[in-house]
């Protein structure tokens, strides 16, 4: 079928779905690309290729990660949800005469011998000198000197001992690139080095901790192949060829079936390097066969086996990665390594399971008996050669609307795939692609995290509700579990009181260890101002969900059951965290009391929330702009009725007023407006009703107003910028909805002495205010600030009906009755929440900043947990 004359508007064309194949088309379909992903095999993923095994499902390419390193492979799995655990990273080295492993003291000495052997010995002390001096290659004053180094020359010069070399650097770096000593030999010294220092390779302590995908990368490469609308497995792209209206792809489909050309406005390149000089062909630029051709690729092997002879002799030395040399491995300087992977405690087995190994380049294969699967990588060359095609790729991509990326742009791993296909998009678009914050984390837990992680511990731990696990996973790949207590005998976790089946474990992954003192000084403010710089991600409301699920109001601990603040213990661990949460809540204190609502002090406070621009709340809010908690009915199908959910909100409270016949000669007060629908709404079901409504806020005040006016109500709703302590009119009714929270404690007589002197004799009130429970207010009041005081609503205070009643009775006011919508304020709340967060693109481009728009989605997501748990109440009265 011949291709169209014209591609279409925004198609691209993804050759190879290995990593950067994957990532590419993931980042381009979510940027707004129509996306097609081509790959000749029958299944995605490259090297990252899961097989079946007698002991379950296994990777046989791509099988470890961590946090330092992989930035943006974590991104890339915590954008899809993927899981991950514990691994090992452990080497070992057999030969005919050495046998040594790092998997403790034991395995370094799983030969006796090597206990008196100074050549042993000696390499020891080199290991710790090469680790000490080796960066020195990275000086850029010393740059002249080692650019055009080897490995070879390097360690020649330095006077390493053979014995080193052949035991360690070289084996070492053999095994992590798949190739031969030769090759290795061959390295680039500066390129070598920069690789180990990046991963703290020559650290012999405190590396960073790996950690492989749960359900094997089979989870990640499903997950990306279910976002993408058009995946074309058996589908080998033939040639690829510029042409007028775009580039042109001629593929084979299943089956090997007659060629069929489409035309794509881009191709993106993400296989090997000499495949894509292949597919090309003659259409390739003179550039383009240089720089592609010059990268060469090593195949090797891989079987998965079971048989033990291609392990090291003495078990105590067996180790995660296995290096074998000489009669039993590779026996010559030209052949590629021989590597035996320990799949067993490399990917986590269950206890028991017999022994599994994948060996890439055994001399002889393992026993045919033993053998599960087989098959042959190619891996990239790492020299000179390649580091220079590199630079020149560079500047060939976009030309003529063909791009490329994979692992063979860097050093060859799995986050050189990524962060190729990431480059390659941020260049397409001009700006950056990924939804992702890439943040390396720093694998050295400094002393103070080491003193606030017991104390994080016993504070997170005090809140997990029974049967629940509360799981960090920290920037060094460790992880820390925090469990409830076991659920009674024949009970079950249940569901959330959204409905959805609770899971046992939250899992939350630390980006930067500061949080951890953070939260023992500063409580939830700490918390939340660490979600807000990004030191942390998770399942945002699933924790908050289970946190205020275990909070002490609910459980009924006898310790914290007012306060809502876990006791931290009498030992030494207990008081000394104790003192810090002392220090960091009384200054807390003191920057909340230092915002009181007095009439400069609410200009101001009003000021800092509602004057964020009206552009950002209508993302979130519904046409009416209403910014309170909505009435849904019924609770089951309220995901579709937002908007009718916030006229029922403010019927409900104009009912309480008891306004007669159409309103006639009737008037009322509406203190804190918002952006005018409520007044506008009264306006409309009382033809002949008055409506004052008042405001502090600019940014409410105009928009209120245009509103106003766009009903044609000039002549009976009057928009005013006044504070309610200046109103001097006499109305039949007041109403003011969740504007009492921005009142404060000191305050709340003078409100009501407002509210009173406002209204005519037997007029009503109806108010409606986010309180906070009667038995814990006192605590409330005295403790330190909050997230939502300090960050969302500055001088911000919920009262209780105990301090509303005690201030509004000496006044001459009667409460009469309340109700207690909270329940619909949790729905509302998640209804904002996701509408802001489909739209966080939007904001960003309104020019906030990410850490202002997680903000606001945790701020959503705690108030949602604390009305939905029953902690806070929301009443119309």
């Amino acid at each position: 079928m011949p291709a169209s004359t014209k591609a279409r508007a925004g198609s691209v064309a993804v050759v190879g779905s290995g990593v950067s194949g994957l990532s590419a088309a993931y980042l381009m379909h979510r940027n707004g690309k129509n996306v097609t992903l081509f790959e000749s095999g029958d299944v995605c993923g490259g090297h990252a290729l899961t097989v079946n095994s007698t002991a379950g499902p296994v990777d046989l390419g791509f099988q470890v990660f961590n946090l330092t390193t992989y930035p943006h492979l974590v991104g890339l799995f915590s954008e899809l949800g993927v899981e991950s655990e514990r691994s090992d990273m452990s080497f070992a080295l057999s030969t005919d005469d050495v046998e040594w492993g790092s998997l403790g003291l034991k395995a370094v000495f799983a030969q006796k011998k090597n206990l008196v052997s100074p050549s042993f010995l000696n390499m020891i002390r080199e290991i710790l000198k090469f680790g000490k001096r080796a960066p020195e290659v990275l000086d850029p004053s010393k740059s002249a000197k080692y650019e055009s180094m080897t490995l070879g020359e390097y360690l020649t010069t330095n006077g390493y001992s053979k014995f080193f070399v052949d035991n360690y650097v070289v084996p070492m770096c053999a095994a992590i690139w798949s190739c031969s000593d030769r090759d290795t030999m061959a390295f680039p010294v500066t390129t070598l080095i920069r690789f180990w220092v990046n991963h703290h390779l020559l650290n012999v302590i405190e590396r960073p901790l790996w950690r492989v995908v749960k359900g094997r990368s089979k989870a990640y490469v499903d997950a990306v192949c279910a976002a993408l609308p058009d995946v074309r497995t058996s589908t080998p792209v033939i040639a690829v060829e510029r042409v007028p209206g775009g580039v042109k792809v001629t593929h084979k489909g299943p089956g090997g079936n007659k060629p069929t050309s489409e035309l794509f406005e881009d191709v993106v390149f993400a296989c090997h390097s000499d495949q894509a000089l292949a597919i090309l062909g003659d259409a390739a630029s003179s550039a383009e066969k240089a720089a592609l051709g010059a990268i060469k690729y090593q195949p090797n092997e891989v079987y998965l086996h079971g048989d033990e002879s291609l392990m090291p002799r003495n078990r105590d030395a067996w180790a995660s990665w296995n290096c074998l040399k000489g009669s039993r491995g590779c026996d010559s300087d030209d052949k590629s390594v021989c590597v035996s992977y320990w799949v067993n405690l490399l990917q986590n087995l269950p206890q028991g399971t017999p022994d599994l190994f994948v060996t890439l380049n055994p001399p002889t294969p393992p026993s045919k008996e033993s053998t599960q699967y087989h098959v042959t990588l190619a891996h990239p060359l790492f020299n000179k050669e390649a580091i220079d095609a590199q630079k020149t790729i560079e500047g060939l991509q976009g030309s003529g609307g063909v791009w490329f990326c994979g692992a063979w742009c860097g050093y060859g791993f799995h986050e050189d795939g990524i962060r190729s296909a990431v480059h390659v998009a941020d260049k397409m678009f001009g700006k950056s692609s990924v939804p992702w914050d890439p943040r390396p984390c720093d694998p050295h837990l400094d002393w103070t995290t080491k003193a606030a992680l017991p104390l994080f511990r016993r504070v997170g731990g005090s809140w997990v509700p029974p049967g629940r696990c509360f799981k960090m996973i920290l920037p060094n790949g460790d992880e820390l579990s925090m469990r409830g207590r076991p659920l009674p005998p024949g009970q079950t976790l249940g569901e959330s009181v959204d409905g959805k089946p609770l899971s046992e474990t939250v899992t939350v992954q630390v980006f930067d260890q500061r949080m951890f003192m953070q939260t023992v000084l500063r409580a939830d403010i700490g918390f939340g101002e660490s979600y807000m710089n990004g030191d942390f991600d998770c399942e945002l409301y699933e924790l908050l969900d289970m946190l205020c699920s275990g909070h002490p109001a609910n459980t009924g601990a006898s310790k914290g059951a007012d306060t809502g603040v876990p006791s931290l213990g009498n030992d030494i661990v207990g008081m000394a965290g104790s003192v810090l949460h002392w220090l960091g809540a009384k200054m807390e204190f003191a920057a909340h009391a230092a915002l009181s609502n007095t009439k400069e002090g609410s200009k101001k406070n009003i000021e800092y929330h509602y004057d964020a621009g009206n552009a950002f709340y209508k993302l979130f809010l519904d046409e009416t702009m209403l910014y309170s908690s909505g009435i849904h009915q019924p609770l089951d199908t309220r995901e579709k009725h937002l908007e009718s959910a916030q006229y029922a909100k403010i019927d409900a409270m104009i009912d309480r007023l008891g306004l007669d016949g159409d309103g006639s000669g009737q008037s009322v007060l509406e203190i804190g407006c918002g952006w005018g629908t409520c007044a506008i709404r009264m306006a409309t079901r009382y033809p002949g009703l008055r409506v004052t409504g008042l405001t502090i806020s600019n940014e409410q005040f105009a928009e209120a107003r245009a509103r106003v006016k766009a009903a044609g109500m000039q002549d009976r709703v009057d928009i005013v910028m006044r504070d309610y302590r200046d109103e001097n009119g006499v109305y039949d009714g007041v109403i003011s909805i969740e504007m009492l929270e921005a009142v404060g404690h000191e305050h709340l007589p003078g409100y009501f002495q407002t509210v009173s002197g406002a209204l005519k004799p037997g007029g009503k009130a109806a108010i409606q205010v986010i309180t906070m429970p009667d038995e814990r207010y006192e605590s409330y009041c005295k403790s330190e600030s909050d997230f939502i005081r300090a960050y969302i609503f500055p001088g911000g205070h919920l009262p209780s009906v105990g301090a509303m009643t005690g201030a509004a009775n000496p006044v001459g006011l009667k409460l009469q009755s309340y109700d207690d919508i909270g329940e619909h304020y949790a729905v509302t709340l998640r209804l904002w929440r996701e509408r802001m967060m489909h739209r966080a693109e939007t904001v960003l481009g309104l020019g906030y900043s990410r850490k202002f728009l997680r903000m606001f989605e945790f701020y959503f997501a705690y108030c949602e947990a604390g009305f939905a748990h029953r902690l806070i109440h929301d009443l119309q009265m």
